[in-house]
């Protein structure tokens, strides 16, 4: 059987006991919160249907929500007073012409019903006495009274009396950036049952006016919080849970608690003082069932969102949001003349229930647990068999490649039919393919020297014969000629090859992760004794910020490229700064050297083969593969190599990909 059989077959055994415990765990738990959910529901519709029945009727839907707040509003046009409550207001619909937006809140302090009115208008035209009106409010308060209009004349404060037993008015004005705000108070706030407003929006176009109006289709009814029923709903809550009334469209009409100490201490707990939700946690964690945060319904909310209000009756399992506790929350519609007329929302805490039930189910699945552990000890002696076979087989692969990278010997044969097996025999051919390779090699390089070797002694020999020559400058000139060629040639043959061998094992070496800064550090010490008509300097950042995937051997080699150049440009006793540079997501390396600048065509072409940009003359040949060899070593790596003008010099510099710590 292969090895990937016998692993897949030790896999399924293994998984089938604890997926199976953990699946009827997730089973068990599910009846058990649908059974305590669903208790909550009938509670929920029970409550619903007692408040439908109760006299008085719940405002419809639309109806615009008067905020209750026991501290002073100042009427001043400005919205610092309202700021709780800027994110629940309640837009007035364009009516007529090019209006853009305007929105209306409403709240009840002190005797009075305050308005706060905001209007999106780039444009604030102010009315004139006896003359044209400009932007304005017309507010139509309780039924049969005529409508007051509100017409500001200047920003800031106005008061307007109120005729045919209207209420009076106070405003103020305020112009902001998008538009203008106007903050109203209407006496007698327990008189108006109803409100009609009209937002008249009036902009100047080619020195005419015209004049757009935000304007509900019918008066909106008052929905205020409501005592009577605030009591109602604490008599039908059952112990231990809080409620909440709402209209259709959300806004809180009631809300009470029974058990409220316990409430509270539940929202109070600390793992010091009940261990029963830690606990419940920590299982619903394992299981994979950890609830949502439950939604804000603090004392401060006037509205509950959307999500908590169905349309038919349901239930959610929330987690608090300080994380230290569970409740259970259900909703049921209030429904009058079949119709939807308001809606019920119930919580109650769940710790209790959730520890005493999360304990057995937890029980169950350690034993499932157990089990699983019972079984993997068979996979695991298993799997320390197929260990040992894979060490022995690297074993026999390092002894048979030495350190140098050349083939002292053959692998050993590996019996067997599975994918190790397998895997050996491929690796003893790869060595013996490798030797065979390494021999061929070898012949070649005696071959080539023997071929090239005795060309090049002709050529001397020839040359030394010139001597006989009778002028003595023309034999002089010639022999200096001849020992040029042949000094060409055997550098020419070094370089190339150095270049092919070079090109030839990139792929081979492979990339681990390397100290960047301190293989430069150490490479620097050794530059300062090989080249002592130089200075060098090493400016490499702390330990461990410069790590790289790379091959320690090509980089040093890509290094010697570098700094050969350098010491070539440089003068005598001159500087050679070599850098490390974490930056961003690379490591750059940077070879500063004092010297000429670099060729005007394309500094680029510098690193392409056979390109050189010494100057002709001297003893020494130069193939332009130095730089070549910088570019494929770097590309082999992933980085990029470019070179730089510096005001006293030039700068080499090698980006590489850096890797994460």
């Amino acid at each position: 059987m292969k090895l990937r059989s016998r692993l897949a077959l030790v896999s399924i055994l293994m998984l089938c006991l604890p997926l199976a415990g953990w699946q009827l765990v997730r089973s068990l738990e599910q009846a058990l919160r649908d059974s305590y959910q669903q208790a909550l529901v009938d509670t929920a519709r029970s409550i619903a249907s007692e408040i439908s029945s109760a006299a008085g009727d719940l405002p419809r839907a639309g109806a615009l929500y008067v905020h209750e707040t026991g501290e002073d509003i100042v009427i001043d046009g400005y919205a610092g007073d309202w700021a709780s409550w800027l994110e629940e207001t309640q837009a007035i619909p364009a009516r007529t012409g090019d209006a853009e937006s305007a929105d209306l809140l409403a709240a009840e302090q002190g005797g009075r019903l305050h308005l706060l009115v905001r209007v999106r208008d780039p444009e604030l035209v102010l009315s004139r006495p006896g003359g044209q009106s400009g932007d304005r409010i017309e507010l139509g308060i309780g039924d049969g009274n005529p409508p007051v209009t509100v017409a500001p004349l200047a920003p800031g404060w106005f008061d307007v009396q109120g005729n045919g037993g209207t209420p009076r008015i106070q405003a103020a004005l305020q112009p902001g950036e998008l538009g203008w705000t106007m903050e109203l108070a209407v006496e007698r706030p327990r008189d108006v049952a109803a409100l009609d407003i009209r937002v008249f929006d009036v902009d100047t176009r080619d020195g005419k006016q015209a004049e757009a109006t935000h304007a509900f289709p019918s008066p909106r009814p008052l929905a205020r919080p409501s005592e009577a029923l605030s009591q109602r709903l604490t008599a039908l809550l059952p112990e231990g849970t809080r409620g909440w009334v709402t209209t259709t469209d959300g806004w809180i009409l009631a809300r009470a608690a029974r058990g409220q100490d316990e409430l509270d201490a539940q929202s109070a707990t600390v793992p010091d003082e009940d261990e029963g939700w830690l606990f419940a946690t920590a299982a619903a964690r394992l299981l994979g069932i950890l609830p949502d945060t439950s939604p804000d319904r603090g004392a401060e909310r006037d509205r509950l969102d959307d999500g908590e209000r169905q349309a038919k009756p349901s239930a959610g399992w929330y987690q608090l949001p300080a994380g230290n506790g569970f409740v259970v929350s259900a909703g049921a519609p209030v429904v009058r003349d079949s119709a939807p007329a308001g809606h019920v929302v119930i919580e109650r805490p769940a710790d209790r229930f959730m520890a005493s039930a999360y304990r057995s189910l937890l029980q169950l699945f350690l034993f499932g647990l157990a089990g699983m552990l019972i079984v993997a000890a068979v996979p695991i002696g298993f799997a320390a068999r197929i260990s040992a076979r894979i060490r022995r087989l690297r074993d026999a692969a390092e002894s048979s490649v030495g350190a140098d990278g050349r083939v002292h010997g053959t692998m050993p044969g590996v019996r067997g039919s599975d994918e190790i097996a397998d895997l050996g025999r491929s690796l003893s051919g790869m060595v013996e393919r490798q030797r065979q390779h390494q021999q061929y090699l070898q012949t070649l390089a005696g071959k080539l020297s023997h071929e090239l070797r005795t060309p090049l002694a002709m050529i001397r020999t020839s040359l030394d014969n010139l001597a006989e020559v009778g002028d003595e400058e023309s034999r002089e000139r010639y022999r200096q000629r001849a020992a040029a060629g042949c000094f060409r040639l055997q550098h020419m043959f070094q370089s190339m090859s150095q270049a092919a061998r070079i090109e030839e094992s990139l792929s081979e070496e492979p990339l681990v992760g390397l100290d960047f800064g301190k293989l430069v550090a150490d490479y620097v010490s050794g530059c300062r004794q090989a080249f002592t008509g130089h200075r060098f300097a090493a400016v490499v950042p702390n330990r461990g910020t410069a790590r790289i995937a790379g091959a320690a051997e090509q980089l040093a080699q890509l290094l010697d490229k570098l700094v050969e150049n350098a010491v070539a440009f440089s003068p005598a006793d001159s500087r050679i700064t070599i850098r490390v540079v974490p930056q961003g997501g690379d490591v750059s390396l940077q070879v500063d050297n004092p010297g000429s600048s670099l060729p005007d065509d394309q500094p680029e072409r510098l690193f392409e083969s056979m390109v050189s940009s010494r100057k002709s003359g001297g003893d020494g040949v130069h193939l332009g593969l130095g730089l070549h060899i910088v570019r494929l070593i770097a590309q082999r790596h992933g980085g990029r190599v470019r070179a730089l003008d510096r005001p006293d010099g030039v700068r080499f510099q090698v980006d590489f990909p850096r890797l994460a710590d």
